[in-house]
Parts: structure tokens; sequence; C-alpha cells
């Protein structure tokens, strides 16, 4: 299952890792500066392992965190955008409720807050679930195998459907699934693992409503693929990976520019073997931006961000001055730059960075680490380049 493989990577790094001594270079006190935790947790209090952020049009962010809470399933937190201080919106129960959300939220602009939880639910394979603005907490569809189990992340179209995947469905391959504005699911495609994929791990949509994604998984060689699913429902391989020089396991969803470019990471392969960033242009050829070499991280397990420049905005799960994990910048070259590598077990900063950033139009950068922070629990952390 594609969270318990990311998770058995992190843990192995996380736990073994040894801090590097040494004092930080110029370059990487000034990152330091820019660089400041805004939240640790504290697993019984507000959740344990945070995943990604969401911003909603007041600058309020809300996020979820795949454990702890009164249970130990799971939380839905918001994030007041003037103080930073946390509440948490809903704490999970496993049945019929959900556990385990390892995904971000969407928030539509009426405040309601809709995301995924990997198990839990009225079968205990993953739900989808919606908040509304007063809190109140239900679930619009509980996963029964034929429709897929272990939903990710969401997306939500104009009209205010819900589009996702399930890591595994009935064939094992995976699914894409909608939820339309009445809560009915529909399954949009199943996977069969070769040559289309298997595991497929986030999605992302264009301006004319097809759908793009990635799959750990499968594909021509078993090394995960990128697909475009076509608004009538016909799937297109848009590349396979080989593995290991152009990347092998993208374990997070594409992000599409305006002319039509797809970027996303994989965890390894490249040329040292730690994970690149790639692009496929809009006529469908395909490049490695980076390959990232250990010093400037390791292991990428999150989608990228971009701002109006075209500079593209992630971080490692691995990796960087003291390996556990960097935040980086690669512009539209293809250079990269290190923005922040954390220090995991000083206490004060995070360790291992698994989820997509959230860039703000004023350039910031808000993220999450599962672990580290004062109780090992994870943070929240701003930075500005």
């Amino acid at each position: 299952m594609t969270r318990k493989i990311q998770m058995g990577v992190v843990n192995l790094v996380v736990w073994s890792a040894i801090m590097l001594a040494g004092t930080l270079s110029a370059s990487q006190a000034l990152h330091a500066q820019a660089y400041q935790v805004i939240h640790h947790f504290a697993s019984a209090v507000d959740g344990s392992q945070p995943n990604g952020l969401t911003r909603d049009v007041a600058g309020n962010m809300y996020g979820t965190t795949n454990r702890g809470g009164s249970s130990d399933d799971g939380t839905v937190f918001k994030l007041d955008a003037t103080t930073h201080v946390l509440s948490v919106l809903h704490t999970f129960t496993d049945i019929p409720d959900g556990a385990s959300p390892y995904a971000p939220v969407v928030v539509d602009s009426a405040g309601n807050i809709y995301g995924t939880t990997i198990r839990g639910g009225a079968n205990f394979l993953g739900a989808v679930f919606k908040i509304d603005s007063t809190g109140e907490e239900t679930i619009l569809h509980s996963f029964n195998r034929t429709d897929g189990t272990e939903p990710t992340g969401l997306i939500r179209d104009p009209a205010g459907n819900l589009y996702g995947t399930a890591v595994a469905s009935a064939n094992g391959g995976g699914v894409v699934f909608r939820i339309n504005t009445l809560g009915t699911g529909r399954t949009l495609y199943q996977f069969s693992g070769s040559p289309d994929g298997w595991e497929p791990v986030g999605l992302a949509r264009d301006s004319a409503g097809n759908l793009y994604g990635t799959t750990l998984f499968g594909g021509a060689y078993d090394n995960g693929s990128v697909f475009k699913l076509a608004r009538n429902g016909n799937e297109t391989v848009v590349h396979s990976f080989t593995g290991p020089a152009d990347g092998a396991w993208p374990s997070a969803e594409p992000v599409l520019d305006s002319v039509g470019n797809v970027y996303g990471t994989t965890l390894v392969g490249g040329d040292f073997n730690k994970g690149t960033v790639f692009k496929i242009d809009s006529a469908g050829n395909f490049s490695v931006m980076h390959s990232f070499n250990g010093r400037d991280g390791d292991g990428p397990q999150a989608g990228l961000v971009l701002d109006s420049a075209g500079n593209l905005y992630g971080n490692t799960s691995q990796g960087g001055f003291y390996d556990f994990g960097v935040v980086f910048k690669i512009d539209a070259s293809g250079h990269e730059t290190v923005l922040h590598s954390f220090a995991g077990g000083s206490g004060t900063d995070g360790a291992t960075p698994v989820g997509t950033l959230l860039l703000t139009p004023d350039g910031t950068i808000f993220g999450s680490t599962i672990f580290g922070g004062f109780n090992g629990d994870g943070v929240l952390f701003k930075l500005k380049p």
C-alpha cells in the first residue's frame, strides 16, 4: 500500500539518522533566519504527523494529521490567518467516522471542508468526509473495495464536484473517482497495473477538465506512470518511468502550468537514485529537471507548487545538511536552491516533510513536517525566501 511503503522509507531514515556536527554556513544561516516554526503538535491534544495545508479566501489555513487526537485516529485543524493559533475542528474515531487522513483538505467558498481518510468509514476501507462551516462532519462516501480503498487527496472543479484517487481496488490497480454535489460517487477509471499504472496517488485538473495524475507503480516498466484522463473517460499514459535514469515511483500529484506543461517528483531514481523533479511539456516530451544528490535533498514524497514566474517549490523527506529533509526551489532553467535544511533532532525544528507546500500570493511558503518539534509529533512552518 502506498502510504505504508512511504512511511516505511521515512521511518527508517528518521530513526536511524544521526545529527551531523558542525555549524551552518553563511547561506544556511541566512535561510535559517527566514524559517520559522509556527506550531508544534502534541499528539493527544491536536494531532500528530500533519499533512499539507490549504488556504481559504481569508487566509486561514486548514489541514489534517494522520494520527493523534483523543482516539489517535487523526484530526482536522484550522490555523488562524492572523494569530497562527491552531484549533481542532474534528477528531476522527474510526468506524463509521473515518481514520488516518493522509492528505490535505479542500475548502469551498462557503467554508465547507472536504477530505479523505485511508481507514475507517462504514467498511473500514476509507472515506470521503465533509465538515461544514459549523463544524458538523458528514461522511459523503465510504469505500467498499469494488470502488476503491485508501483514497488519497481530493481536487474540486468549479461546479463543486470532487475528484480523487484510491490506491487499491477489487482488481488491485486502484481507481479515479468522482463525487458529485449530491454526494453520489462514481468510478471514472480503474487501473489494471500494466501498461496504465498501479496505485494512483493524486490528481491535477486542467482548464478543459482533463485530469492528470501519477501512479506509484505499474506502467510499462513497473516504475510508475504519469497519466491523462480525458473528460470522455479515455485514459492515456503520458510517460512510463523506466528507472533509474528518468526516475521511479512518483508518489505525489503533478502540477500543471498555464501552457500545459506537467511537473512532478519521483521518490527514487535519477543520477544518484535519490529522486528527481521532472517536466513533461505540452507536446509530451519528458525531461529530468533535477536529480537529487543527497546534499541537496533525497526522496521527495510531496508534489510541487508553482509561482507566477515559473519557479517550482517542494520538499524532500530526507537529505540536506542534517539528513532530515529540505525545502527547495527550482527555477525555470532547472537550477536548484536549498531554502532550508531541517535539523530534526534539535527539537525546535521539524523533520521529514512529506506534504505538498502552500505558497501564498506574497511569496511566503507554508508547510509541515511529520516528525520533529518540541514533542516529536511534527510542526507547521513558514519560510520567506
